[in-house]
């Protein structure tokens, strides 16, 4: 088992960050150091070729017999194969190939051939609706679908009537990229080689939609370079934990989310051992054969962990030994020369607790890389004291995923760190913040207004997100300026607070906070059945149907309200809540594909309920 060892000088050199003397920098500016270069003719499989006779272990992944690999050798002549076989098959520079599948090899064989043959790589999520497929689709002309099963070909071929020029859709388990590889011939391997000669930098590499929180998805059109120059960029940031005798992560989020695809361009670059869980349910197995060094995962993924060692604890004993884990994790997050009670108290927490959870996260993971929404603190400190320090980010699909990071040595908890290097942030007059740099997209594919609207003449992207600067330039989310409530009485509410506290509590999945022209601030609370189950066998309660109205439940989320509530004011609080009969589903487009909420998708969704809340307090209002 590998455990924590301090960094040395060398690598706490090579990862300080310097703001730039040229500018001033203050709490409404900060700028990243200068950036690596990136030569205009390098693509994104510049670094594959680069491998192209290195017989090292790539790839790792299960194919339904066994753990198996494939080296950069043996992945360098997949891709070529089936670029050559896309380019038999039709295939034009500039085409757009979408994919539809879970995370596994084959979409990344995929998306490096697509590239290689200078076509357009258009990323579905597998969790996407036949309606939303359609618009991606249509969106961007796909000439040819890749669909990682018969079920998801099923739905594409669906709307297949809607989508004008859609020819094909290939199925990955029924040997796509075999039928590929197989067509492809002399002429085509020639063609992508005087292809591959030819790209630059500046082609379009891939059409990626926003999760669509607040209406239609928009396609960010990314070109080669957005994607190299932020890989490399973000590698330079975050290059302690790419370092080792085997560098490896496991691939669990969806690589049509541009967070993960980052990752895996990013495994390329550093020459990294990039393995595929097979599903949540093996997602503990796959971690015991992958061994990870470094993990990526929203903040949902770590809540999970940390709340695991609590839902494991089932005699009186063992809880005691968790909270105790998590009274040092603290102590020890705020003061780095502890007592030595606390200090034996971590002793504790590390042979009984903090050890088992390095165990179960396969031994060796020392850093994770979270995004995609807040993490609570606590979870932070519980997580760094069992020896995983987990480092947060900031982007959006627009600036190519990461535009801050936090520094592993050094994160600053609560934050998401600072600009990566070649990248500015500034907190405009209305507290939004804007991020400028070469990761900044070309703009919304078809969509030349939203386009305009979303980048300034002098190239400033404003992202539609709340934040402030600390005295040292780090970066804090505060909220959407999309997400603002305003209630009948005028008062502006950010709901993310509010959500982010609820959402620490290990009963509550998705939180909602609504309001909006109506009288005061109430919230939908959709809870976790695993966790609701755990939690209603240790009562002793047998009716799983009636978890929404458990008095024993209602008592937690009551509590879990209140906690909410001290961190704002009393026309901020929420004044009521509802515990709804179901979970979210993605399959309503009640949640994004990557399990946000859609606040007004909600709200229709459940009007009735909204409804109750405000007719039972109908003479309450935010005063």
């Amino acid at each position: 088992m590998t455990e924590r060892s301090p960094l040395s000088h060398a690598a706490l050199r090579s990862l300080e960050v310097d703001v730039p003397t040229d500018r001033e920098t203050d709490v409404d500016f900060i700028a990243g150091p200068p950036p690596d270069p990136v030569d205009a003719s390098e693509h994104l499989t510049t670094a594959l070729w680069r491998r192209a006779d290195d017989p090292a272990e790539a790839l790792r992944f299960h194919d339904g017999h066994g753990w198996v690999s494939l080296s950069w050798q043996e992945l360098a002549h997949r891709v070529r194969e089936v670029a050559a076989g896309l380019i038999a098959l039709g295939i034009e520079p500039g085409d757009p190939v979408a994919i539809m599948s879970p995370t596994r090899p084959e979409w990344t064989i995929a998306d490096l051939a697509i590239l290689a043959a200078a076509g357009v790589t258009v990323p579905v999520y597998e969790t996407a609706s036949q309606e939303r497929c359609a618009w991606v689709l249509r969106n961007t002309s796909a000439r040819l679908v890749l669909a990682g099963s018969r079920e998801l070909a099923e739905r594409i071929d669906g709307v297949r009537d809607e989508v004008e020029g859609l020819e094909q859709i290939l199925v990955f388990d029924e040997g796509a990229l075999d039928e590929l590889a197989a067509g492809a011939h002399d002429d085509a391997r020639a063609a992508l080689d005087r292809r591959l000669a030819a790209l630059r930098g500046d082609a379009v590499a891939s059409i990626v939609h926003t999760s669509g929180t607040t209406g239609q998805p928009k396609g960010c059109v990314l070109t080669h370079h957005h994607l190299v120059w932020t890989t490399r960029q973000s590698l330079r940031a975050v290059e302690v934990a790419f370092r080792g005798e085997r560098p490896s992560t496991l691939l669990y989020l969806p690589l049509a989310h541009v967070f993960a695809r980052i990752i895996q361009f990013a495994g390329l670059e550093a020459g990294a051992l990039i393995g595929y869980a097979r599903s949540r349910d093996q997602l503990p197995e796959d971690l015991q054969a992958v061994r990870p060094r470094f993990l990526l995962g929203v903040p949902r993924v770590f809540e999970k962990v940390a709340e695991a060692m609590g839902e494991q604890a089932t005699s009186h004993l063992a809880r005691r030994v968790v909270e105790l884990a998590e009274q040092a994790a603290g102590e020890l997050a705020q003061d780095p020369s502890p007592g030595l009670t606390t200090r034996v108290k971590a002793m504790i927490a590390e042979v009984l607790v903090y050890r088992r959870v390095r165990a179960a996260l396969g031994g060796e993971v020392r850093y994770a890389l979270s995004g995609g929404g807040p993490l609570s603190d606590d979870v932070v400190h519980l997580l760094a004291a069992a020896g995983m320090t987990i480092v947060q980010g900031y982007g959006l699909t627009e600036t190519s995923a990461p535009a801050t990071i936090d520094r592993p040595d050094a994160p600053r908890v609560g934050t998401v760190g600072r600009p990566i290097p070649g990248v500015e942030v500034r907190i405009d007059d209305h507290g939004e913040v804007l991020v400028r740099g070469p990761n900044v997209f070309a703009g919304y594919h078809r969509d030349e207004q939203a386009t305009a609207e979303a980048i300034s003449e002098d190239g400033w992207l404003r992202t539609g997100d709340l934040g402030e600067l600390d005295e040292d330039g780090c970066l804090r989310i505060t909220g959407r300026t999309k997400a603002l409530i305003v209630t009948a009485g005028g008062k502006n509410v950010a709901p993310e607070p509010l959500e982010e506290s609820l959402r620490a509590h290990p009963l509550i999945a998705h939180p909602v906070v609504i309001g909006d022209g109506r009288p005061f601030v109430a919230a939908l609370i959709a809870i976790d059945p695993d966790a609701a189950e755990r939690f209603a066998e240790q009562r002793g309660d047998a009716d799983p149907a009636a978890r929404h109205q458990d008095p024993g439940v209602l008592e937690e989320i009551s509590e879990a309200v209140e906690v909410a509530n001290r961190q704002v004011s009393r026309a901020e609080a929420i004044r009521d809540f509802r515990i709804l009969e179901r979970p979210l589903l993605v399959a309503h487009d009640e949640l994004t594909p990557t399990h946000k909420p859609r606040r007004s998708t909600v709200v229709e969704h459940f009007a009735e309920v909204v409804d109750d809340i405000y007719q039972d307090r109908a003479g309450d209002d935010t005063r």
